[in-house]
């Protein structure tokens, strides 16, 4: 290769042990002429590339203006060698030509990927580390460097090239055809014996000899490997016809040679190469992002760099990166010390010195860091290790292009699509806001399809509007609000390194979001939904096709029901070409079909879960997912509804109800009978509370039901009828609250129709018409009454409906379907009550006396409510309830005693808290509330907004409830506790007498007895003594304290304060949302507990896991138990793994799904069947069956 002809210099993209030693080479060279390995296309630019104020890393990005094609990216670093070339050449004005084969020519040619090669390579990399994946290049070129010669060096690649090319047995026809148009291209340039010097890829330098054009080619065809030169994305588009006009600037310090006669001229095409110069990153640059010429750990191969080759320099930089990773370790709560990293270091270079090596290299070091500080986890500190070494090796280094270089890329793209659809660009700097139609108009749609993608690359010109549908559907079109800021112009920088339009761009950014979703463990049920949604509006068909698949595959197994029924809506509205288009969504409709039965399937098996719920958004998400679902559930939707009708928790068992009747699986009078028994029921603080529940799951389920179905309806009627006064008042309040659910408009139609069936209804007539017109009206009436009398058509029921006392006296003999007359004693009319049951006022006149100060009482807890028709309550104040009639809580509370009494007065005022009413919590008199669960919820909930003065009046109250809700659940779990103690041997009474120990022990003393049974002496008495502490055992109660999770969180802090005082026991209290807290400091102060726990945020049960991990001492006497709703906010991956190490290590796991006085769960049954496959058991518990588990594994 030194012979005669040009000088080669063997490189590899991005190889930092040739680039520093490429300038002494090119020293003693001293060519005339400079060919360097890249496209013809980027001749003009390679003079902006050298510019000394281009800061890399920077990229050429090639791509056309069609839709969908990625571009090729060309990334340069400091440590390139082509860059430290040009930049060379700049410096001794030496002319550069870019010799490779014109981008153009390369879309005729289909690259052959055959089998990887197999020989001489392979026999290379099993004597060098023996791993199969080992790095030719780095392991016999980079690594030996260090104090090697530059010739050295240079012949050293040379010689990867040939070895490489000799396990080719056939060179792929396109590295030829670029072999044969580089060897044109040295032939020109060595014209009139000018000297030539070739950077070029190692692989290719044989075939660049003159005598040697085909080297390397036989019978079996290879693609070239990763030391080759990297190669435009397979995306990349057909042919081109020439430059983008204007593109490129001029060059003329690197001037270029015209093309030979010999080459082929470029196809005709109508789609230019752009030619951009855009900034680039480390993360990008690193094999791991998807680029297909990377290098691994771009940010090391930048200190090889700067170490210059020398031994000595590379050592001290070993030291300090060992250091570095160290003290990211330490960033995510892992120990890892200066021991540490001295004992990385002395690993790292002994492996090179048996290696061989001058220094110690990357896989050394890397080698070295897995061993000491990932201490044997793969996972777990083995990722956390991972993350400091990405940390510190990749780097998050960004380049800028020279400031010569011209406006080209995304920015100038972004803003001729501004100008071509009528959108503000710079010149226009105010808001606008746009309504958007794209199903109607091209126009909208190509306006929106541009605005997604921005939105999607990050950059803020576009801000979406919420839009409803009719009746709460989603609308078809869509509302922004756009305009140019400072900031977009520099995020359209930022996302140009993705791609060069904004479909490139939105297509790199979402599919890094993809591969970093992958590298952190698997993507998320809502990941994955957004991601679809986003691909999908974006109109990028590959990327879209890849998350339904991945929706398909992954999302049945574990998401929630609302996740689920979000990826059917987003289905739907695929399918319905609301999204993409209809001729985008047409390639996807059969994958959509298949993915939404399996989310269907998924969902039923999943309702289930919804059984403990309290939140109305489940009860919604039920009845819309079965009105969906009733044709693909069958038999099973049918027997999920029954259950949760039955067995449910308040608010589900109405909402399934209602449900099942909205279905046709139940009669409306069947389900009427049973409301009814919800108020028979209502007997008590507790089933009032499940009666208003019940009434709400009902009315958010299905809100005219009880109005356009008079057989649910009857039935309630007459009961509300039935009820004596004092009955009736004692539930009115939760009735009230049941039937606040819906809003006033709703309430009004229902009151209609109520007073329809009671035959009180009176037709209102305008209040501004004037006395003579309404006389006339009357005149009018009663002539058409006697014309009716004359012609015998008034029925007896017509003239008791006109008889003045009608309302307030029914007629005895009443029909089978009128409602029931009003129980003996009954001040209140039927319609009255009602009017307060519904909080409003009807047709009839306003409340007056006592219905009236039951009207205003009510009306000071819920107003006139919220949604259509707000407006004055049953008094007509027009302030609404939101001003209270009363001038204080106090009045409030006196006037409740007197028209309820005592007991439903603490009832209102609880209700008024969790209304957000804090004023009211100091009426509550300590010593005579009524302690309860959800009143401690809700005193919790608002103490943390409270001033310190209001908290501190507060504290008798949240004293007095805990130490109530102490002592009864103490009380309830003393008998599964007892017997938690160890029999020992002793002389001492220390306390009750073991029988059986005892006789073991003293079988040497049995003797006959006079009766011809045996005695026995206990001359050695064994006693049940309490367990030492050398025989402790651990609990560790992870607690979720999520936003749905309030209930169990209070259960499981005065669960674990009693768990705490058994003597054998260790309790730990670690609370975790997407944070972790150990609050097993105050475990045994419930009060001081509760006051510490911040319920709210996201789920990451692994994370809770993962620390309960650091608490386990010895596992066999550890018990864990998880008390969450198990939707993991985070990938399922992680959470599996922390429960297999638990279980492996022999760790006793307990899931429970609940923990509270009901055992009803509300939690995602997917992912508890998957923790159960792990090892872990799931139940719904109360706090008497965890104590039950406990004694049970103690014992």
């Amino acid at each position: 290769m030194d012979g005669p002809g040009p000088y080669l210099i063997g490189v590899r993209h991005h190889a930092p042990s040739i680039a520093a030693v490429l300038p002494a080479l090119l020293d003693a060279a001293r060519p005339d002429v400079l060919l360097v390995e890249l496209p013809e296309e980027f001749q003009p630019w390679l003079g902006l590339l050298a510019d000394e104020r281009t800061e890399a890393p920077v990229a050429l990005a090639a791509a056309t203006a069609e839709e969908g094609a990625g571009p090729a990216f060309y990334p340069f670093a400091d440590f390139s060698p082509e860059l430290t070339a040009l930049r060379w050449a700049a410096r001794h004005g030496v002319p550069v030509v870019a010799c490779d084969l014109p981008l153009a020519h390369r879309a005729t040619e289909a690259r052959d990927t055959g089998s990887a090669p197999q020989g001489l390579a392979d026999a290379l990399r099993r004597r060098l580390t023996g791993r199969p994946d080992e790095d030719l290049w780095d392991r016999l070129v980079e690594a030996p460097a260090p104090g090697c010669t530059p010739e050295e060096v240079r012949r050293a690649a040379l010689l990867v090239g040939w070895a490489l090319r000799q396990d080719a047995h056939t060179v792929d026809p396109l590295d030829l055809h670029r072999e044969s148009w580089m060897r044109s291209r040295i032939h020109a340039e060595s014209v009139n014996g000018r000297r030539v010097t070739a950077v070029i890829g190692a692989f290719h330098a044989p075939a660049l000899l003159t005598g040697d054009r085909t080297a390397g080619a036989s019978s079996v065809t290879v693609a070239a490997p990763a030391a080759a030169k990297v190669e435009p994305s397979a995306a990349a588009p057909a042919s081109v016809a020439a430059m983008h006009p204007g593109a490129a600037p001029s060059s003329a310090d690197l001037p270029s040679t015209p093309v030979p006669a010999t080459a082929i001229a470029s196809p005709a095409g109508p789609d230019p190469y752009v030619i951009s110069l855009v900034p680039y990153t480390y993360p990008l640059l690193d094999a791991r992002s998807g680029y297909p010429a990377g290098i691994r750990d771009p940010e090391w191969q930048h200190t090889v760099l700067a170490a210059g080759g020398d031994p000595g320099r590379l050592a001290a930089e070993l030291t300090r990166t060992a250091v570095r990773i160290c003290e990211a370790l330490r960033g995510q709560g892992h120990p890892a010390g200066p021991a540490d990293g001295r004992e990385v270091v002395r690993v790292a270079g002994d492996l090179g010195r048996l290696r061989g090596l001058p220094a110690a290299g990357r896989g050394e070091l890397i080698e070295a860091v897995q061993t000491v500080l990932a201490q044997g986890e793969p996972l777990g500190r083995g990722r956390a290790v991972a993350r400091a070494l990405e940390e510190v090796l990749v780097g998050t280094r960004t380049g800028r292009p020279t400031p010569a270089a011209p406006r080209t890329g995304l920015g100038p793209a972004v803003e001729a699509l501004l100008a071509e659809l009528g959108l503000p660009d710079a010149a226009e700097p105010s808001p606008r806001e746009l309504r958007l139609d794209p199903h109607r108009s091209g126009l909208d749609a190509r306006r929106e399809l541009l605005l997604r993608r921005l939105e999607v690359c990050g950059v803020p010109y576009g801000e979406p509007v919420a839009v409803t549908g009719a009746g709460g559907t989603d609308a078809v079109g869509s509302r922004w609000r756009v305009q140019w800021t400072p900031a977009v112009a520099a995020m359209l920088t930022v996302a140009g390194m993705r791609g060069v339009t904004p479909a490139q761009a939105a297509d790199g950014t979402l599919r890094e979001r993809l591969r970093r979703e992958r590298e952190a463990g698997g993507s998320t049920a809502r990941q994955i939904i957004d991601g679809l949604a986003a691909a999908a509006g974006c109109a990028l068909p590959g990327l879209s096709a890849a998350r339904l698949d991945q929706l398909a595959d992954e999302v049945p197994a574990v998401a929630s029901l609302p996740e689920l029924l979000d990826g059917l809506a987003l289905l739907d509205r695929l399918a319905a070409g609301h999204l993409a288009g209809p001729e985008a969504a047409a390639p996807l409709l059969g994958p959509a079909a298949a993915a939404a039965e399996l989310l269907t399937v998924a969902a039923v098996r999943g309702l289930d879960g919804l059984a403990g719920s309290d939140d109305a958004a489940d009860a919604r998400a039920l009845v819309e997912f079965a009105r969906r679902a009733d044709a693909d559930g069958g038999i099973r939707l049918g027997h999920a509804l029954r259950r949760l009708a039955d067995d449910g928790s308040p608010l589900i068992r109405g909402a399934a109800g209602a449900t099942r009747v909205l279905l046709g699986h139940q009669e409306p009078a069947e389900f009427g009978g049973r409301v009814v028994s919800w108020v028979d029921a209502a007997t008590a603080p507790d089933s009032r509370v499940a009666l208003g529940r019940s009434l709400s799951g009902l009315l958010t389920a299905a809100e005219g039901l009880l109005t356009a179905a008079p057989a649910a309806l009857e039935p309630l009627l007459a009961r509300v009828t039935e009820l004596p006064d004092e009955a009736f008042l004692d539930r009115l309040p939760a009735l009230r609250g049941g039937f606040d659910t819906l809003s006033p408009a709703a309430r009004d139609r229902l009151l209609a129709v109520v007073e329809e069936r009671l035959g009180t209804h009176v037709d209102t007539l305008p209040t501004e018409l004037d006395p003579a017109t309404l006389a006339t009206w009357a005149r009018a009436d009663l002539a058409a009454r006697h014309i009716l009398e004359a012609g015998g058509l008034l029925t007896a029921a017509d003239e008791a409906a006109y008889a003045p006392d009608a309302a307030q006296a029914p007629d005895a003999a009443q029909a089978p379907d009128e409602p029931a007359a009003p129980a003996a004693g009954a001040v209140l009319p039927p319609a009255d009550r009602w009017r307060l049951v519904l909080g409003r006022p009807g047709s009839g006149p306003g409340p007056i006396g006592r219905s009236a100060r039951l009207a205003a009482a009510l009306d000071e807890l819920y107003g006139t409510g919220r949604g259509e028709g707000s407006a004055p309550g049953l008094t007509g104040d027009p302030r609404g309830g939101r001003e209270a009639p009363y001038p204080g809580v106090r009045e409030w509370s006196e006037e409740l005693v007197a028209l309820f009494g005592p007991g439903i007065r603490e009832e209102v005022l609880a209700a008024a808290a969790a209304h957000g009413r804090t004023d009211v919590l100091e009426a509550l008199a300590p010593e005579a509330v009524r302690p309860s669960v959800d009143l401690l919820r809700t005193v919790l909930q608002h103490a943390g907004g409270l001033p310190e003065a209001r908290l501190a009046a507060l504290r008798p109250l949240v004293r007095r409830l805990v130490d109530e809700l102490s002592r009864e659940l103490a009380t309830t779990l003393r008998p599964a506790l007892t017997g938690l103690t160890l029999p020992r041997p002793s002389r001492r009474r220390a306390g009750p007498l073991d029988l059986d120990r005892t006789i073991r022990a003293n079988l040497a003393t049995a003797r006959p007895g006079a009766d011809g049974g045996t005695v026995i002496v206990p001359e050695r008495p064994v006693f049940r003594t309490r367990a030492a502490q050398a025989n402790d055992w651990r609990l560790i109660l992870v607690v979720d304290v999520s936003g749905s999770m309030e209930a169990s969180t209070v259960w499981a802090a005065l669960t674990a304060s009693i768990l705490a005082g058994v003597p054998s026991l260790t309790a730990h209290f670690v609370a975790f949302s997407t944070d972790v807290v150990d609050l097993s400091g105050r475990v045994d102060d419930p009060l001081g507990l509760l006051l510490e726990v911040r319920v709210g945020g996201g789920t990451h049960i692994a994370a809770g896991l993962r620390y309960a991990r650091d608490l386990v001492t010895v596992p066999s006497r550890t018990l864990i138990a998880v008390v969450s709703d198990f939707e993991e906010g985070y990938p399922l991956g992680g959470l599996l793994t922390e429960t297999r190490a638990l279980v492996g290590a022999g760790c006793h796991l307990l899931g429970c799904a609940a923990l509270d006085d009901t055992g009803k769960p509300r939690y995602s049954k997917a992912v508890a069947e998957q923790l159960v496959a792990a090892g872990m058991p799931v139940a719904a518990l109360s706090p008497l069956e965890l104590a039950r588990w406990v004694g049970e594994k103690i014992r």
